[in-house]
């Protein structure tokens, strides 16, 4: 990091003031005066603000700063991004090779791979580069994400699978458990659970929602009906027999698409919390790491594992610890029970009765741009131009007393980078603004598919077939020729062949060594 402050982008001060200045020269009250005002500013001189004055004119009104004529990136630089999987020194090899990177300015002379890099840099965020590299799981690692607002308990359920990283005896086998279990939104709290030694079924999604629904002395104080519940599209949570389930207390299933965690933020932070918190202590973990070389088959010794039954006791403990021990940050240092409880939104509980036939199948110097955005001051920023920035530092720039919005700029150059909106203040915008970012993520994910998709298209159609020991012939796509500048219109129509009430002339006849051929007039007369 540079010992002093880089010196800010004044483009959007420059717009302003050159925008008053026209509006003043528009109105006709504009003074040299304030030319000089303008010039004392910005440390110009008088001749400088009006170039710029100029250049807005030119503008309809708006300065646009003319960019430095440098290297941009053309379909040539990016399918060879895209061949070598984002391999900048490869792809600049290439390209030089094949003549695309001579300065057109300078014949004979080419763009230096630091200005290809620079370049690539400047014009292609991180996720995107990524993605080149390691295909969509890399590119969305950079993508930021919206948070919902907490609203109040019960609103909202999340419900997920989680497959232990734990191996624990079951009889004279070794089993890995999975978890099934349901937390809400708003308060964090696990509302139940249901484990199975083996895949988990609808069974086992029915047993932890009737767990997390029943309120009791054997349940807890959580549960009730919730407004929504929201899963992922796993074969056993979209069966017919649990959204009956669900629709029969008037509850939502909201079905999200596949491999999208951020969807569901609730219950993968719990997924994760169980392994850091509670798995990586026992015995039998499976990530615990070893001296043993990678891919060598490692079978425990059962003796040092946890029975079925004892792991499932250990982990209502946890559970147990989680709701009404642990505290967290985004809850104001509140334990999930603290959090309901202070929640005085009423809860509609179903009698175990009705249950019972619910059967088992029923400040520093930078901050780093985070998946959620930025954060400061206990606080997270966000905005969607953040989305592909992930890992981008930036320097937070903000007013006293006004923590709903912050300003960032770039930690080197000082180029401004854009705003960023307190995720917890109401905004009559901010819905507009999580649509936007969901917007410009899918746009992200198709650009790179579909750049990915053309060059797999291109590498597959690169050589011909041989059918003689001998070298293959590259092939090149074909180029169209472009239409011919007379081509007759689209919309022309073909004549209508001539039909029975048309009356056709005969052709004229001349008699053998008779030159005189009729006349029009004469050939009209004998037709009429």
């Amino acid at each position: 990091m540079p010992d002093h402050e880089p010196r800010l982008d004044q483009t959007p001060l420059r717009q302003t003031a050159i925008a008053q200045l026209l509006h003043l020269h528009d109105s006709g009250t504009l003074t040299r005066h304030h030319k000089h005002l303008a010039a004392q500013a910005f440390n110009r001189n008088i001749k400088t603000i009006e170039k710029w004055m100029k250049n807005a004119q030119q503008h309809h009104g708006h300065y646009t700063p003319q960019p430095r004529t440098t290297l941009r990136l053309t379909p040539a630089i990016h399918d060879a991004l895209a061949r070598w999987c984002g391999n900048i020194a490869a792809a600049y090899r290439e390209l030089r090779t094949e003549g695309h990177l001579e300065i057109p300015s300078q014949p004979g002379r080419h763009y230096s791979y630091a200005t290809l890099r620079r370049t690539i840099q400047r014009e292609l965020d991180l996720g995107h580069l990524a993605g080149l590299k390691g295909g969509e799981t890399a590119r969305r690692r950079h993508d930021v994400h919206n948070t919902r607002p907490r609203g109040h308990r019960n609103e909202a359920w999340e419900g997920d699978h989680k497959t232990a990283d734990m191996n624990v005896t079951l009889g004279n086998k070794i089993v890995t458990p999975v978890i099934t279990w349901f937390a809400d939104c708003s308060t964090d709290v696990i509302c139940g659970l249901a484990v199975t030694p083996h895949a988990p079924s609808r069974d086992a999604i029915l047993t932890a929602l009737r767990a997390a629904i029943l309120r009791g002395p054997h349940y807890g104080p959580f549960g009730g009906v919730p407004g929504l519940i929201r899963i992922d599209r796993g074969r056993d949570f979209l069966c017919s027999t649990v959204e009956e389930a669900i629709g029969y207390f008037g509850a939502e299933r909201v079905d999200l698409p596949p491999r999208h965690p951020e969807l569901k933020g609730t219950i993968e932070a719990i997924n994760n919390a169980v392994s850091c918190m509670h798995f990586k202590g026992l015995p039998g973990y499976t990530q615990r790491p070893s001296t043993e070389p990678r891919g060598k088959n490692r079978r425990p010794n059962p003796a040092d594992l946890l029975t079925f039954e004892d792991f499932v006791a250990r982990l209502l403990d946890w559970v147990n610890v989680w709701n009404h021990e642990h505290r967290i940050r985004t809850l104001n240092n509140r334990t999930p029970a603290q959090a309901w409880a202070d929640d005085l939104t009423p809860v509609r509980d179903v009698p175990p009765e009705a249950l019972y036939t619910f059967t088992l199948r029923a400040n520093r110097t930078s901050h780093t741009i985070l998946g959620d955005g930025i954060h400061w001051h206990d606080r997270v920023y966000l905005d969607d131009w953040m989305n592909g920035k992930v890992g981008t530092k930036a320097v937070v720039r903000y007013m006293p007393h006004h923590p709903q919005r912050i300003e960032l700029t770039h930690p080197t150059t000082g180029r401004y980078l854009g705003p960023g909106f307190d995720q917890t203040t109401p905004d009559p915008e901010a819905e507009e603004r999580r649509r936007a970012l969901r917007r410009k993520r899918e746009r992200s994910a198709r650009d790179l598919a579909s750049r990915l998709k053309k060059t797999n298209k291109s590498l597959s159609e690169r050589y011909g077939p041989v059918t003689t020991a001998s070298a293959p012939t590259p092939i090149h796509p074909p180029t169209e020729p472009p239409p011919h500048p007379t081509a007759p219109p689209d919309t022309q129509r073909p004549l209508p062949a001539p039909s029975a009430s048309w009356h056709t002339p005969a052709a004229p006849t001349t008699s053998e060594g008779d030159t005189d051929a009729p006349s029009d007039d004469e050939d009209r007369d004998a037709n009429p």
